[in-house]
């Protein structure tokens, strides 16, 4: 099978009309669709339902890859602007799809879009089948086998209720939660949660004071929402509010704010829900899935409830897949996105709201004292940007990561990743000796930074 060379940890990514084109968009659509057919069509309709976050190139996207579906016979409902989740939950809710597609960049800055797929049952596709996918663009490229003739292409439909609709059922998954005397600041990042946070919190009966959720798509991600709580944080102070949430583009993801300004990561979330779920007795298996960069202070905090940590690779996909092999229920990053299956089966910004306010609700603890339970290692990431990823393979880079860990022996972490998204390398480095983890940072960045010039000679 070819390697995967267009895909990456959260499919397809790029700056519009550089890496993501409106051609590739169409071509995509083509392949996915020869993918559907082959895999699914005799056992669902031949339907796709395509959302999308608000950014300006969102549409023209969503148009493109739409058409690539038509000329194969494939109809396409266009379910507007829409968390991610919510485009998956639609999927694990209603049979009538034959799989999905979202138009968004999640918590990149408004220039990058992309595209990624789902399966029935609202599932991201696996690595392998989205090289099948890459592997048919060569036949859409030579002449789409599967394009049709005359009046057999797919059909257009636009739907214009699928916010409501998953409300409705992030609403049914949390029966009877109150959120009256509440007070809840929302930062929508100008992204797809901009309506159906605010307006879901306010039918629980929460006081909501929004900001960033006018879905202007020329500001989405930029210096607010979840990748910036720094001003969600500062409005929760002066507006004296209970608890800030903050947002990514697309609603995946969600950071926290507690009463006196704090941030409130993926991790810290991570052991209020897993509290929850375990007092409730419905953490099975006592275990939470985390990733290689979950902090060690997460795993701690969980041990004398005994509750155990397990980590996996970085990336929602990876901490399902340990999560339906080990029949778990909790896993996420500390980026916020979190996967609770008794809500979704995918990163649910809105869904984690709810369970973490859920669980303050039924035991009157006040969030700002839960965080103060979990002892966050200091941790030191740099995000190095190079022309090609693969220039942190090389033998000079390697060694001096290889020595950097001899040095440090069990008393810190260090992991290297290259970004699956960006023209990044991520040096991170976690342990109680800033200084030092820093001054290791530092050697590892200007190793790096001239293998890459080097590469450029």
């Amino acid at each position: 099978m070819a390697k995967r060379n267009l895909f990456g940890t959260d499919g397809v990514r790029g700056v519009v009309n550089t890496q993501i084109t409106s051609k590739l968009a169409l071509s995509l659509g083509a392949a996915a669709s020869i993918y559907f057919d082959g895999r699914l069509a005799q056992r669902t309709n031949r339907t796709i339902a395509i959302a999308w976050d608000p950014r300006v190139s969102s549409e023209m996207l969503a148009a493109a890859l739409g058409a690539g579906f038509m000329e194969t016979g494939v109809s396409v409902d266009y379910l507007g602007v829409l968390p991610t989740p919510g485009l998956a939950l639609i999927l694990a809710r209603d049979t009538r799809y034959m799989a999905g597609a979202m138009i968004s960049a999640s918590h990149n800055p408004p220039e990058y879009n992309g595209i990624k797929f789902f399966g029935p049952g609202g599932h991201k596709l696996a690595d392998a089948d989205e090289e099948t996918i890459e592997g048919n663009l060569g036949l859409v490229e030579l002449g789409n086998p599967s394009r049709v003739h005359g009046d057999e292409v797919g059909g257009a439909h636009r739907v214009e209720n699928a916010r409501e609709e998953y409300m409705a059922f992030v609403r049914q998954n949390n029966p009877g939660l109150s959120l009256e005397g509440i007070r809840i600041v929302v930062d929508g990042a100008h992204g797809a949660t901009s309506y159906t946070t605010p307006a879901l919190l306010r039918q629980l009966g929460a006081q909501v004071i929004e900001m960033n959720t006018d879905q202007d798509g020329k500001l989405i991600n930029k210096d607010c929402g979840s990748t910036h709580p720094g001003a969600v944080a500062t409005r929760v102070v002066a507006e004296k509010a209970d608890v800030g949430v903050a947002h990514d583009g697309d609603g995946d993801r969600v950071i926290m704010v507690d009463r006196i300004g704090r941030r409130v990561s993926g991790d810290v979330m991570l052991y209020v829900m897993a509290l929850g779920l375990a007092g409730e007795g419905r953490l099975t298996g006592n275990t939470v899935v985390g990733t290689v960069l979950t902090n060690l202070g997460l795993e701690k905090a969980l041990e004398p409830h005994g509750i155990r940590l397990e980590r996996t690779s970085v990336g929602d996909r990876y901490i399902l897949d340990r999560l339906n092999e080990g029949g778990f229920v909790l896993g996420g990053e500390e980026s916020g996105h979190i996967i609770n299956m008794y809500q979704n089966v995918t990163g649910d910004g809105l869904a984690t709201t709810l369970a973490v306010l859920g669980y303050l609700v039924r035991t009157g603890r006040d969030l700002s004292e839960i965080v103060d339970e979990v002892e966050l290692y200091p941790q030191i990431a740099e995000n190095v940007r190079v022309k090609d990823n693969s220039i942190a393979s090389c033998p000079e880079f390697v060694a001096a990561v290889e020595a950097a860990r001899m040095e440090l022996g069990n008393a810190a972490r260090l992991v290297v990743r290259p970004s699956g998204t960006e023209p990044l390398v991520r040096i991170f480095l976690e342990g109680k000796d800033t200084e030092r983890l820093t001054a290791l940072a530092d050697r590892l960045k200007c190793v790096l930074l001239s293998a890459s010039q080097q590469g450029e000679e």
